[in-house]
């Protein structure tokens, strides 16, 4: 359901319809999930949206279809000839299922199932097509999508409980991990919450046997190999491979595969040799010793006698996912930065694929509009944004980077790693100069004139001088500060420079030659700061302040003494900017971008883009995430045409729609937070209600379901919908930003959060 402001906007847009526009060009490729190889060399993978086959030399995209929605799996058959697309709908409750031919791109059947599942399993003959809900296993006719009905037997007990190294086995959520037919196709493999694997006959649709001697967590993958003699399967936060013999169910041998999770397993077309990618940066304990370290190697294994044959790594980190092509001569390897095909017998990689936008922290671009930058824990990356072109990609060699700030003019980079403050040249990908940093986690920011980098010290802001890197400036309230600082943002030309605390209080600094003599501090009434949250604008020789609140924007004038709260933009947030003569504000408005004419509290008509997330200085560029995980780049001078229209006068919508019941998402609180927070909102009717929590890459975390709820208001501790900070397998997830969306019947929004550790 959209807002009234929003349906009233629509209305004055109709006769405005040729002012919409298009972006003018994209950044990056589609961000994928998952990738097979196809019989004839091809690539499948699944993207956020669709299914692309693409070209395994030069990356070219085949063919594309297949929709999918936010909730969705992919299931691809044993020889990738069929995949299912298992859409859930959230209000309905209901998952759609489609199989498409693969090769003719082209859907065979559709049929909904009034429950959620997450894999299903097509048998290698016939038209069996198995999913498991409800803790049983059923089965469809996939050509016809007619239910065939479930499998039976006394399953062993699920059970909640803590993961115990070597010790009995189980999972968090009920449900099935894994299904796969043996090539016979007489038998089914199930891996769910349970200490074991099952062997389900599938002539008698029983219960037949189980897979005794797993230690540590739930199973979350099982393998088959081609020739049907052989059982891999993975555990969940595991170092171990576990080989089975299947018709006996004899666990053969296992393995510790280095020191961090495995990830996947693939066996060789002759089923001779399996192939187990190690996932870097886990804890794990080898012989009574605790390890941690980068561990992202490819071991190759001898399947029938577990002798190791083999290593093989890249450069690259978070080795997720492995495929072998038909020929067994090749090796998709899946990283969270790149997509890197590994020739076999060459042992080098011969393609690499890392133009998209991999990014643990929001991107972020140049003040002058020319640059993008994207930062994970393992990599930089950066493009040129008027050729689209990524320019840059800097490992972090061992290290993880942290938080990150831009210089004005585009050209460095600084970024946390331990135990510096690094400063790069982003034409080389150099590093210039660091800094000795202890303070762990921070938020940091380049000053507008790029000469100091701003981090948060003990209680003190610390101010690195780029051109004298021995001089470390101390910016401390003139009284004793007992609270963390959060956001930090300075104003043109370095004047000011703004400081937030864990409470909510600002602290203001003015320039004075080379040093930041403290000002006064001030409540900003409920803001929550964080490093997206500030923007500077200069307005007859005065300097502004926006900052955003839970509910609000507030934009606050820097006075001598004090400063004086001159405007406030109610369910407005940020990301926030000053046009360059500081007549306009842009600002986030229900997940879309909104201008406004401030001094007049006047939203301005424009296209819509959802999504936006930086603005340059002078307003031309505007960028905004796409639904398939690329950046579209807009033209920001199209939206303030000559003689723009306005909606009407904020200080009217302030009594007339202030007052009017709507369906609103508010500011999670606390934020930041650890390791729990309220979600609030408003409901103008009765509505299910759903709330769904991702990563910032788009990884479901969390699904929070309170029910049917009447209209009103929810935005109290008492009211709001609690999470305590924890995944679906109930581990407490790490600290980064995550997104949260609300769904009341046709009403969807979402907004960010930030957990810190």
């Amino acid at each position: 359901m959209k807002t009234l402001f929003v349906l009233l906007c629509s209305i004055l847009w109709i006769p405005r319809a040729a002012l919409a526009i298009e972006p003018i060009g994209t950044i990056g490729q589609p961000f994928s999930e998952k990738h097979t190889f196809l019989s004839d060399g091809t690539i499948l993978r699944a993207g956020w949206t669709h299914l692309q086959i693409v070209h395994p030399e030069t990356g070219a995209v085949i063919g594309e279809f297949g929709e999918r929605n936010d909730n969705s799996e992919v299931v691809f058959s044993p020889t990738a000839a069929l995949l299912a697309i298992l859409n859930y709908d959230v209000d309905s409750e209901t998952t759609r299922v489609t199989i498409w031919d693969v090769a003719l791109r082209q859907q065979i059947s559709e049929w909904d199932v009034s429950a959620r599942f997450f894999t299903g399993a097509f048998s290698p003959k016939g038209t069996l097509f198995a999913t498991g809900f409800d803790d049983k296993i059923h089965l469809w006719n996939w050509q016809t999508g007619e239910w065939l009905g479930t499998m039976t037997g006394e399953r062993r007990p699920w059970k909640q409980c803590n993961y115990t190294a070597g010790g009995g086995t189980c999972s968090f959520v009920r449900r099935e991990h894994a299904l796969v037919f043996t090539p016979s196709a007489d038998y089914l493999i199930v891996a769910s919450g349970r200490p074991e694997a099952e062997l389900w006959n599938v002539k008698t649709r029983r219960l037949e046997a189980h897979f005794e001697g797993h230690r540590g967590n739930w199973i979350k993958k099982a393998i088959i190999s081609p020739n049907g003699e052989f059982l891999v399967t993975i555990g969940h936060e595991s170092s171990c491979v576990y080989v089975w013999h299947l018709e006996t169910q004899e666990l053969l041998w296992w393995e510790e595969s280095g020191v961090g999770d495995v990830s996947d397993a693939a066996f060789s077309p002759d089923s001779q040799r399996l192939y187990v990618p190690t996932e870097t940066g886990a804890l794990r304990s080898l012989g009574g010793e605790t390890w941690e370290g980068w561990d992202d190697w490819v071991r190759v294994w001898d399947v029938v006698s577990g002798q190791q044959l083999d290593t093989f790594k890249t450069e690259f980190r978070r080795l997720e996912a492995l495929a072998l092509s038909p020929d067994g001569k090749t090796a998709l390897l899946h990283y969270r930065d790149a997509i890197v095909l590994w020739n076999i017998e060459t042992r080098k990689q011969f393609q690499v694929w890392a133009d998209f936008d991999s990014s643990f922290y929001p991107p972020v671009m140049s003040p002058d509009g020319q640059t993008l930058v994207s930062v994970s824990h393992y990599f930089i990356k950066t493009w040129d944004i008027a050729s689209r072109q990524l320019q840059q990609l800097i490992s972090a060699e061992g290290g993880s980077f942290r938080m990150f700030a831009i210089s004005p003019d585009g050209q460095k980079l600084a970024v946390g790693r331990d135990p510096w403050i690094q400063v790069y040249n982003l034409q080389t990908g150099d590093i210039e100069t660091q800094f000795p940093y202890t303070h762990g986690h921070s938020n940091i920011a380049f000053s507008s004139t790029g000469r100091w980098v701003a981090a948060r010290g003990s209680r003190e802001i610390l101010l690195f001088d780029i051109e004298n890197p021995g001089n470390i400036q101390r910016a401390a309230p003139e009284e004793k500060h007992d609270t963390w600082f959060d956001g930090i943002a300075f104003s043109e030309n370095d004047a000011y420079l703004i400081a937030t605390d864990d409470e909510g209080q600002a602290l203001l600094w003015k320039r004075e030659g080379d040093t930041f003599v403290f000002q006064y501090g001030w409540d900003a009434q409920g803001f929550v700061g964080w490093w997206e949250r500030y923007a500077f604008g200069k307005v007859d020789g005065s300097t502004v302040l926006a900052v955003s609140g839970r509910e609000h924007l507030q934009i606050w004038r820097l006075g001598q003494h004090n400063p004086e709260l001159v405007a406030t933009l109610l369910e407005v947030d940020s990301p926030a900017h000053f046009s360059a003569d500081g007549r306009y504000l842009f600002a986030e408005q229900h997940n879309s971008l909104q201008i406004w004419e401030w001094q007049t509290n006047t939203p301005i008509v424009h296209p819509p883009i959802p999504q936006y997330f930086a603005v340059s200085h002078d307003g031309a560029v505007v960028l905004s995430h796409s639904e398939t995980g690329q950046i579209l780049i807009w033209n920001g001078r199209e939206l303030l045409p000559p003689g723009a229209v306005a909606v009407e006068p904020r200080g009217k919508r302030t009594v007339t729609l202030g007052q009017v019941k709507q369906n609103q998402l508010l500011q999670n609180f606390p934020n930041p937070f650890n390791p729990e927070t309220w979600i609030p909102f408003r409901l103008a009717n009765e509505n299910p209600i759903t709330i769904r929590i991702y990563a910032a890459t788009g990884q479901l975390i969390r699904v929070l379901s309170p029910g049917i709820l009447p209209s009103g208001d929810y935005s109290s501790q008492a009211q709001a919908v609690y999470w305590d900070g924890r995944n679906e397998m109930g581990e407490p997830v790490s600290s980064g930003v995550y997104l949260y969306t609300l769904h009341a019947g046709d009403f969807s929004a979402t907004r960010k959060m930030l957990i810190r550790k």
